[in-house]
Order: structure tokens, then sequence, then C-alpha cells
């Protein structure tokens, strides 16, 4: 997955995912696998798990990270 320093949000409708909701690995796997687009930020999701990383390179998926904010990162698949 290739990873980008962005001045300014990706356009997209993001889905937000943190390790606090309830199911949350299933619900971040299902996310990817649709194509769609997601928010978190670093300190809610520390490590993508490895099944996870593995599902958004094969699906080539981007990994945009906010200049000013380090902490917010947006993954966009590679349609967007």
């Amino acid at each position: 997955m290739n990873t980008v320093i962005t001045k300014s949000i990706p356009p997209g409708d993001f889905e937000e995912i943190s390790i606090e909701l309830p199911d949350w690995e299933a619900h971040f796997l299902k996310l990817v696998q649709e194509g769609k687009p997601i928010k978190y930020r670093r300190c809610n999701m520390p490590m993508i798990p490895r099944n996870i990383r593995a599902e958004l390179s094969r699906r080539s998926y981007c990994n945009h990270i906010l200049e000013n904010d380090k902490e917010q990162h947006f993954l966009v698949p590679k349609s967007q």
C-alpha cells in the first residue's frame, strides 16, 4: 500500500473505523472488500492487522496522511 502526505482531505464519503467499535476488525475487512474509502485516527487504530493490510495492498488502496494532522489517515481505493 502506498502512502502519501497530503495538504487536504481527499474527496470521498469516508467510513470511519476505530478499535473502539464492536466487531471492528470484521467491519474494517468488509469495508476494504467492498472498496469503500475509510478514515481513521492513528490513536484509535495503532496498528492495522496483517490480514487487513494484505487486503488493502491487494486492492491497491493508498494511505493519505494529512500534513497538518498526522494522526488523521484516509485509505482511498485505487478507483477513486
